[in-house]
């Protein structure tokens, strides 16, 4: 839990103003503060070294942090609360501040001391090292080549609808659940030689399901390096001006209601001067593929079936065996895969996981105990995309959920974190 990591590191950062303030007349209790440094650091060290991958006793592990968390932030209110008091007020040591502190100090030795218990009797603890378990998120980067296992004939079948046909501008969807693959296929389209060459210009644009006309409008317009300024109606005009006379390909990626669509205004945005100029649209809903394509132009995508969600596994897990998978792991690796359900994504990123973990059978297990069987595919990915964040290394995580701050689909500039600390190493 990032929680439990953030309250420690800012409880710490509080220890530590104690000694480097300029007047260092805090009549604290010294062998107390050291004594609930101590704890800290020790419980810092612990939140690093987590082994996360036992499944069946992660509930154990969840409860453990959130108890941490709670008595780092009991601790820190004490601390903040009797700075605040020296700094604003001059006030001179209470009895009831020591009897807090004391209440505090005895809260985190006893986290540790439950932290000890825990790890000796579950094995929740292992070595630190700088080979432990990376940040999948990092590792499980979606197929971008030329080749989509198990979707090289849809991908035949774009490519087709993209060159061939009637010259006036034609409308593909690309339907199908999340994490299915639709961007992916769409990216490995657009990106094709075949295409780039085909067509005069190539822009794309993700709509999301909170979006602006004028952004996405800005997105095609930044990709002919034409100016973003100016309203909605100035920048279609500039766009659809850009535009006439060349062949153009246009991806619309996440695109989740009609009203966008409708709001965009298409018809009146992108020309329609009989050249064979393409608009590709990716979404999770039937309802927008049926309304924008008709049955032979619309492309519906399915889950893999057991050999390509195998073939694709061992591509992400094995990649340095050339996609060999070892006899002692095939079993239990089959076993995830299944619990995978077909999903790409969710294939990737497991895969991704397991490519950079250890190969001792037990780990394998555990993984696969990780993944649980559910009854719905989108409650399935969002259960395996978890491992992204479960096993982020603990220093990462309050950095990961600082992300959450941003808008979906916004670039993020680095530049703006380089104070965070640990955020640069996402």
């Amino acid at each position: 839990m990032a929680a439990a990591f953030a309250a420690l590191v800012s409880l710490q950062n509080n220890l530590r103003l104690i000694d480097n303030h300029p007047n260092h007349t805090f009549p604290f209790e010294e062998k107390q503060i050291d004594f609930l440094s101590d704890n800290v650091s020790f419980l810092i060290n612990f939140m690093k070294s987590y082994n996360y991958s036992h499944g069946a006793r992660r509930g154990t592990a969840e409860a453990l942090e959130m108890r941490i968390a709670r008595a780092a932030q009991v601790a820190e209110d004490v601390i903040e609360s009797h700075m605040v008091d020296q700094i604003r007020c001059g006030k001179t040591r209470s009895f009831r501040f020591l009897l807090d502190l004391h209440k505090a100090t005895q809260g985190m030795d006893y986290m540790r001391r439950k932290a000890l218990i825990v790890s000796s009797q579950s094995g929740l603890l292992e070595p630190s090292t700088d080979s432990s378990i990376a940040a999948v998120a990092a590792q499980s980067t979606p197929l971008l080549t030329s080749s989509m296992v198990g979707f090289d004939d849809i991908l035949n079948k774009l490519l087709v609808l993209l060159a061939r046909g009637p010259l006036s501008r034609r409308v593909i969807p690309i339907q199908g659940m999340g994490g299915i693959g639709k961007t992916t296929l769409a990216l490995n389209a657009f990106k094709h030689p075949y295409v780039v060459q085909h067509f005069d210009v190539c822009l794309w644009a993700t709509i999301s399901q909170e979006y602006s006309i004028h952004k996405i409008l800005s997105q095609l317009l930044t990709c002919l390096r034409g100016s973003t300024s100016g309203t909605v109606d100035v920048v279609r005009e500039r766009l659809y001006k850009s535009l006439f006379g060349l062949r153009y390909l246009i991806v619309l990626d996440d695109m989740w209601d009609l009203k966008a669509w409708d709001d965009m205004n298409v018809k009146s945005l992108f020309p329609d001067t009989n050249i064979g100029s393409r608009v590709v649209v990716t979404t999770r809903l039937a309802d927008v593929a049926y309304r924008l394509g008709d049955y032979v132009n619309r492309i519906a995508m399915d889950v893999l079936d057991e050999d390509n969600s195998w073939h694709l596994f061992c591509q992400n897990a094995f990649a340095e065996q050339q996609g060999c998978c070892p006899p002692e792991l095939e079993e239990t690796a089959k076993k995830i895969v299944a619990r995978c359900k077909g999903l790409p994504l969710a294939i990737v990123v497991v895969g991704g996981h397991l490519r950079k973990s250890p190969t001792a059978l037990a780990y394998w297990e555990n993984a696969a105990q990780s993944i649980l069987y559910t009854t719905g595919i989108d409650d399935q990915c969002l259960n395996v995309l978890s491992l992204s964040y479960r096993y982020l290394p603990a220093h990462l995580k309050p950095c990961f959920l600082l992300l959450g701050a941003f808008p979906e689909d916004e670039k993020i500039h680095a530049g703006m974190f380089l104070n965070f600390g640990s955020l640069k190493d996402l």
